[in-house]
């Protein structure tokens, strides 16, 4: 049988969430405060900041940039946005999405600290990403293709279960939720490489927080099921897939514990990593782009959707563009941070490259989204002596595949932390995220939050804001 809108509440308010699965959603939380953390001095998240009213209400939610406090979906945007402003967020790939930033933002922005436990918190967030990412798959990859931006339009159903089963929604209530949040879903690809596509992630978390109080103050929404014909799953795939299919199941497992998410290790769209990869293993080798004469980069049907800037201007342009990606991982042998700044994408050595690097796709058979991000990228580069060096990569850095080592995941914490707060010292940001790890298993989340924030606020005081197009 068909899953259906009642069933989905249903699942969002009474499923179990194991030890293991809740540990796994630990990390991710963990991940995406980090991503915030660096994130949270960007442009985006500054204009939008600079048209909110602080509130000094008893609600109201920690802000950032020195301000008093925000209303609960004031904070949820401005969160949202800090979380996706570097790209630097986790993905998941069988829905093409990224699915703790939108859930993070919002559960963060959804109830007092004061109330806020680590493993409620963990399972809230299992229950949202996996709502959000197995709706992606429903909905599947025509729904990208079409030009939506499945963080933005499926985040805001994921957030609003993940709210409910924080604040322990009946299931009534819940499938309200959803309803109205049906009618606040929205996000193209169009706007990849702007400010607004950060944004779309803390639209789809302030939006979710508008959903569930507004469920709970008694405002009615259809009744009819959401997944079922002209709901949901039909308007959003195209016409395409009219009801839920049978071999999607929730919670079975959770995919933040199987396959788990892919954890990103370079500040741009997850489809760059492996074409980053095979440029750093070219620069590796000895290769120069002196020594190249043009490059040919294979990706799979569907691969380059996101990658729509293949002459950048700016930094967050240079986030979707596969012939910077190469460029610059060639040319300086690593990508990080200081890659995607307006001044590292203006380089002249750079942009001269743009038009001898040809992106293709491969494959006549139209793929999913999982088979889109297991399937191989190719390199043939094309040496100036006349031969050819031809490079392959299945596994992107920080997939299944290729994860992020327990080490590597601390260590891009204390780098985003320290990106945040530099006169912070190493040890203490270490600290930080050890204890983080154990409150989110076991203890209260105030102490430690209002800790990062206090960090990001004191920062914020003496920085500049980050001039990043």
């Amino acid at each position: 049988m068909p899953l259906t809108s009642s069933m989905l509440a249903s699942f969002t308010v009474t499923q179990a969430v194991n030890d293991a699965t809740r540990a796994a959603s630990a990390l991710a939380v963990l991940d995406t405060l980090a991503v915030i953390s660096a994130g949270y001095l960007e442009d985006p998240v500054a204009c939008i900041a600079s048209t909110l009213e602080s509130s000094a209400s008893s609600g109201a939610m920690p802000s950032f940039l020195g301000v008093r406090g925000y209303r609960p979906e004031d904070a949820a945007l401005v969160y949202g946005t800090a979380s996706h402003a570097l790209d630097l967020d986790d993905v998941s790939m069988l829905a093409i999405c990224h699915p703790s930033a939108p859930i993070v933002a919002a559960l963060l922005a959804a109830r007092p600290w004061a109330d806020l436990t680590g493993p409620a918190l963990c399972e809230a967030h299992a229950i949202g990403t996996e709502v959000m990412i197995r709706m992606g798959q429903a909905v599947g990859f025509r729904h990208y293709e079409l030009g939506f931006h499945s963080t933005a339009t499926m985040g805001v159903f994921g957030a609003t279960a993940a709210i409910a089963r924080l604040l322990k929604l009946d299931a009534e209530t819940t499938s309200t939720a959803f309803a109205i949040a049906a009618s606040l879903s929205s996000g193209l690809r169009l706007n990849f490489g702007s400010m607004i596509k950060p944004i779309h992630v803390g639209i789809a978390a302030a939006n979710a927080i508008r959903a569930v109080n507004w469920a709970r103050a008694g405002v009615e929404a259809s009744h009819a099921d959401l997944l079922g014909p002209d709901g949901v799953l039909e308007t959003f795939s195209g016409g395409t897939q009219i009801t839920w299919p049978e071999a999607i199941r929730l919670g079975a497992p959770f995919a933040v514990a199987e396959p788990g998410f892919e954890q990103k290790r370079y500040p741009c769209c997850y489809m760059l990593h492996k074409i980053i990869a095979l440029g750093i293993e070219a620069c590796a080798a000895g290769l120069r782009l002196d020594d190249i004469a043009q490059f040919r980069i294979e990706m799979p049907r569907g691969g380059t959707r996101p990658l729509i800037h293949p002459r950048p201007s700016s930094g967050r342009e240079a986030m979707f563009s596969a012939s910077y990606a190469l460029l610059a991982a060639i040319e300086d042998g690593d990508i990080g941070f200081a890659s995607f700044t307006d001044d590292a994408v203006s380089r002249a050595e750079i942009r001269a490259r743009f038009d001898d690097v040809t992106v293709e796709e491969v494959g006549d058979r139209r793929l999913t989204a999982a088979e889109v991000g297991d399937a191989p990228v190719r390199l043939a580069l094309h040496l100036n002596d006349g031969s050819v060096r031809h490079l392959e990569r299945h596994a992107a850095p920080g997939s299944p595949g290729d994860p992020l080592s327990p080490a590597d995941l601390r260590g891009k914490w204390v780098d985003c932390l320290g990106r945040a707060c530099p006169t912070l010292s190493g040890e203490k940001r270490g600290w930080l995220y050890d204890d983080g790890l154990d409150r989110l298993q076991s203890g209260q989340l105030a102490p430690w939050l209002s800790a990062i924030w206090h960090e990001l606020n004191t920062a914020s005081d003496a920085a500049p804001r980050r001039l990043s197009a």
